[in-house]
């Protein structure tokens, strides 16, 4: 079963929702969610590839992509494979806007966010965030800049929210927060994974801090090392990939901590108009 998204009005859907609905109802490997995610960026030509071919692209061996499909609940990989192929030529093709429908894809991005707003991943993200004092928000090289919005809006609204995006000192920052008494962190990991971030991850949880984790895939390698693992996919079709979905995630999470106690947001709220009156014309 294909997962509906609507634009303009209409119904499409994408062959990728199959394999990616599939992925997640097996188990699977760091190595074979590695292999998925390929597969994923590799639509539709992937359903015509040889497993050697899949290999060489995803960076494992040919046997690992076999017993990818054994993983999947296939008999082996020609079944996986024409499983995979009758998905691709029978999936209706989205309209598109010139060469890249850049805004239709974000759009799609958006829609389907929905789900992850309402699920059980959200409110669980939303109480351990809530609990936590202070609230340390990591992100390097990509996620930066989301981690620096969400911190930017967050500081207004929560009593104490550190923002952190140095690699050489993320491990200093987790061991601060931790001696600081906060209890979660959230991490915003986009892609490429900076090692250093799946490290500070890692270095949570070994502390005891619960890790709420914003990807861009429910497959990324480091999922079974979270807590709460939300996922916002990104924008691949300009040169670079583009964050619309990941921002309305984080404005949304931070909404829902905000109202766990909305006296106190209110109150900050007003303090921080009170002196920006003060110093804007």
């Amino acid at each position: 079963m294909y997962s509906a998204f609507f634009l303009g009005g209409v119904v499409t859907f994408r062959a990728e929702d199959w394999l990616l609905d599939l992925a997640q109802r097996h188990r699977l490997s760091p190595s074979q969610r590695q292999i998925v995610q390929r597969m994923l960026g590799m639509f539709p030509d992937v359903a015509f590839l040889s497993t050697i071919e899949i290999a060489e692209q995803a960076g494992v061996s040919q046997p690992t992509v076999t017993r990818l499909a054994t993983a999947l609940g296939f008999a082996g990989y020609p079944e996986f494979r024409a499983a995979l192929r009758e998905v691709v030529l029978s999936a209706p093709v989205a309209p598109r806007h010139g060469a890249v429908d850049s805004v239709g894809q974000e759009i799609d991005n958006v829609t389907g966010l929905r789900r992850e707003l309402g699920g059980e991943a959200m409110a669980s993200a939303v109480r351990l965030l809530a609990a936590t004092s202070p609230l340390g928000v990591i992100g390097l090289r990509a996620s930066a800049a989301l981690a620096e919005y969400f911190g930017y809006f967050a500081r207004r609204a929560l009593p104490a929210v550190s923002v952190h995006t140095d690699a050489g000192s993320l491990d200093d920052a987790v061991l601060q927060l931790h001696q600081q008494g906060a209890s979660a962190v959230l991490v915003f990991a986009m892609p490429r994974y900076p090692a250093a971030t799946v490290a500070a991850v890692r270095l949570a949880r070994q502390l005891g801090l619960a890790t709420v984790v914003v990807a861009d895939s429910p497959l990324v390698p480091f999922a079974d090392e979270t807590d709460v693992l939300l996922v916002a996919p990104v924008g691949t079709g300009l040169i670079f990939d583009s964050h619309a979905a990941v921002v309305v995630l984080a404005v949304s999470l931070l909404d829902a901590i905000a109202g766990t106690d909305p006296q106190r947001t209110q109150q900050r709220l007003e303090a921080h108009e009170t002196l920006i009156d003060r110093w804007v014309l």
